[in-house]
């Protein structure tokens, strides 16, 4: 699966048509509860700043079918309880009876292919209105198109992979076993706080290293704080399939993963020393595997130059990753601090173990940023890197310089 954003992605021309969700006005929704997740992300967007969408783009035979297509849309609805909430503030939600769900075509924004799309989810994933997701085709003679957007409240990566593989299974006729719920994952993460264990220690020791300041980009990036930019992308190959496996043979070796070992080298290419980052920590249960929702968990390791520490520190992050992010929070001595909106996050999938069309694509639309963020992802071409960032010239100075010094601290970490 590609991994892009919306400045970047061009689709083929093609006609363009669109579908959207409609609850039943006489049926009141149930109240459900918000992960801590979607309350940071909600509490952003009610502040007034655009947010980001995702979206699952993949390609089908022939011209679209749109009886085929509205009823695949409403088949995936009905699957997946995440898509069935209207978010209503930062801290409340409810869900629509699926049953009593319509599915409507509707007219899309003018313009070229690639702006209509672009203009659709931009206006369409908005998170304080149901639905805060839309569905849309590219029919062409030959091969078409299928995207469907969402607001980040209702997904997370790992649900993009699966929105393609699903709707497009559906679109073909076929069934489909029942998913597991992610509401029903919600409300355990908001069970009472556990203060005391291991997690909750490894949580105080490492939040008192950083004097609970959540982590920032170590270089300057020219932008004040408390100020942000428009975004900017940047989208390379970062290691090719033969580096990439032996950059995994190497953190095998040193007790680690290839995630690990992407660390560490980011690390070497940041400077000589360790710091801190955000890492996104997949939490589906084995029962969790086909459920779309926002189940990623974030939580703070220390990326170090030396391979065999950051392999430790990720493992002691993955356990932190065990206690429900909710109930951490709940249990802290004090708040945490952040001096920008975007934190310093790295995030790792490996699309060659998810599910989904093999001419899929996961879009991320663009926000306003304020600090450095980086996607890596594994196919069978390698390892791909996507870096969003203020869209200011140091910024671009500085990505820029860690960027092209990255692959040459993975080559020094497989001489070594």
């Amino acid at each position: 699966m590609l991994v892009t954003s919306a400045d970047l992605w061009e689709v083929e021309p093609g006609e363009v048509m669109s579908w959207t969700a409609v609850p039943d006005v006489t049926a009141a929704p149930e109240p459900v509860g918000l992960s801590v997740n979607q309350r940071n992300h909600l509490a952003v967007a009610d502040a007034g700043t655009r947010t980001v969408w995702l979206a699952a783009c993949f390609e089908v035979d022939g011209p679209i079918d749109a009886d085929a297509l509205a009823a695949a849309f409403r088949s995936l609805l009905a699957r997946h309880s995440a898509l069935q909430c209207e978010f209503l503030s930062p801290t409340s939600a409810v869900r629509h009876d699926p049953a009593r769900l319509a599915v409507r075509q509707q007219p899309v924004p003018e313009g070229d292919t690639t702006t209509r799309l672009r203009t659709l989810l931009d206006r369409e994933c908005a998170p304080f209105a149901y639905p805060a997701f839309a569905l849309a085709a590219v029919s062409r003679p030959g091969r078409s198109t299928v995207v469907c957007g969402f607001d980040h409240a209702h997904v997370d990566a790992h649900s993009i992979a699966l929105v393609a593989r699903d709707l497009g299974a559906l679109y073909r006729g076929a069934e489909l076993p029942v998913a597991s719920s992610f509401l029903a994952r919600v409300a355990e993460w908001s069970a009472a706080p556990a203060v005391d264990g291991p997690a909750m220690a490894s949580w105080r020791g490492f939040l008192d290293a950083i004097d609970y300041r959540l982590p920032v980009f170590p270089l300057d990036t020219g932008l004040p704080e408390g100020e942000t930019a428009a975004q900017a992308t940047d989208r390379r190959l970062l290691a090719g399939a033969e580096t990439a496996a032996a950059l995994g043979e190497a953190a095998e070796r040193a007790g680690t993963t290839t995630y690990g070992a992407l660390l560490s080298t980011m690390a070497s290419a940041l400077g000589p020393g360790a710091l801190p980052v955000l890492v996104p920590v997949q939490t589906r249960r084995p029962e969790d595997a086909d459920a779309v929702g926002w189940f990623t968990t974030t939580v703070p390791a220390w990326a170090d130059p030396d391979l065999g520490r950051t392999g430790e520190q990720l493992r002691e992050a993955r356990e932190r990753a065990g206690l429900p992010l909710d109930q951490v929070l709940a249990a802290l001595p004090r708040p945490l601090r952040a001096a920008r909106r975007d934190v310093f996050m790295v995030s790792y999938v490996d699309y060659r173990r998810l599910p989904g069309e093999g001419s899929a694509q996961h879009v991320s639309g663009t926000a306003p940023a304020d600090d450095v963020q980086v996607w890596l992802s594994r196919t069978d071409e390698g390892i791909h890197v996507r870096t969003r960032f203020p869209d200011v010239a140091a910024a671009h100075r500085a990505v820029g310089r860690f960027l092209e010094s990255w692959p040459e601290s993975i080559r020094k970490a497989l001489r070594q």
